[in-house]
């Protein structure tokens, strides 16, 4: 069985690179190689003496250790490197699924999470998000997999302490296995990380990346955490794929996680700007009903008048107001579009004020 067609991805193909204002990705704008490179006040040449061999298949040992620091009690032979998170969860995937099993998310969801299991032959059961984040119901003793996609995508909901509770005590009766898929990791608003799964148990893992949450998704980062034999398993798997992640990324990623701190607090400040820009101009904004600042990350699924088709709306933003967004329809959920804060502040505005004149009656 091969998968349908990639809603979210063919149509962010179609106008990512021409809306002057691209609230469709889900990620930040992202930088250009010098731009970066100032960041991280370095020289271009520190460039030239990077070796184009291929690099470890696992990844290079000391960006292995700098993303093990970012999780407790994990080790640098707990992490894999992969070609972005797509390429994470597809190993893991075909690792941990076979046909018959049962695999639990929150829906809506991005397509991947539930697109791959089903070509393995897996049964969906999809938990609906509503106010918060229904973890209990992702457990029960038939489910195989797990999968706890925080804060989540579409729609910027996190996992609060109550949650994280729940959390912990389903875990301690559920055998089977769960998957953090946590790619917004960085950008918590109220502490350095927002909370991770990896470690929990044997049988918890986590993917990650810093490509949206940096501006670097061109860098094709990613990362599997958990359990050694697993990862080895999956490292061979690899072989197969990517078998190993450009070198020139690896350096980059290095650079990025060493100096994070200071690299994502004006990222921060800018998706915060956008984000209060939106809740003050959408009570004004033709077809909105009712919008939800995110708890992390750069997204929020944004509930449409009644009766407004999303791709209608979307396709009309575009049209008139040169603005991209995601209808709800390519998540599978009518009356609701997605938006991404990750636009910089300048353009985000501009596109707002456009916006005030949307017409679609």
């Amino acid at each position: 069985m091969i998968p349908r067609e990639f809603f979210i991805e063919d149509r962010l193909e179609k106008y990512r690179l021409t809306a002057s204002c691209n609230l469709g990705e889900s990620g930040l704008r992202n930088f250009t190689l010098k731009e970066l490179l100032d960041q991280l006040n370095l020289d271009i040449g520190c460039l030239n003496k990077i070796s184009l061999a291929d690099s470890p298949n696992n990844g290079r040992e000391d960006l292995r250790y700098e993303i093990a620091s970012l999780y407790k009690n994990i080790s640098p032979d707990q992490v894999l490197i992969t070609t972005g998170t797509s390429e994470a969860l597809y190993i893991l995937f075909h690792l941990l699924i076979e046909k018959g099993d049962r695999v639990s998310l929150l829906t809506p969801a991005f397509q991947a999470l539930y697109e791959i299991p089903l070509t393995l032959g897996a049964q969906i059961i999809e938990v609906e998000v509503k106010n918060s984040l229904p973890i209990q119901q992702l457990f029960d003793e038939k489910i195989k997999l797990a999968i706890v996609n925080h804060p989540h995508n579409p729609t910027g909901i996190g996992l609060g302490e109550s949650e994280i509770k729940l959390l912990k005590d389903s875990l301690s009766k559920y055998s089977g296995y769960t998957l953090f898929d946590e790619h917004y990791r960085f950008l918590d608003y109220t502490n350095d990380l927002s909370f991770s799964g990896a470690g929990l148990n044997e049988k918890c893992f986590a993917t990650g990346s810093i490509t949206k949450c940096f501006g670097v998704t061109g860098l094709r980062i990613g990362w599997i955490v958990g359990d050694k034999g697993l990862l080895e398993k999956a490292r061979s798997f690899k072989d197969y794929l990517t078998h190993t992640v450009n070198p020139v990324s690896e350096f980059l990623a290095l650079e990025i996680l060493r100096n994070r701190k200071q690299f994502v607090k004006p990222i921060k400040d800018s998706i915060l700007q956008n984000v209060n820009a939106f809740a003050i101009a959408a009570k004004n904004l033709l077809g909105i009903e009712n919008f939800r600042a995110p708890d992390g990350g750069l997204v929020s699924f944004v509930k449409l008048a009644t009766g407004i088709s999303s791709e209608t709306y979307a396709d009309l933003l575009l049209k008139q107001c040169d603005i991209f967004v995601l209808p709800g329809s390519n998540f599978e959920r009518e009356g609701f579009i997605r938006i991404g804060f990750g636009e910089t502040p300048e353009r985000f505005r501009a596109g707002i004020e456009r916006w005030k004149l949307l017409k679609i009656f």
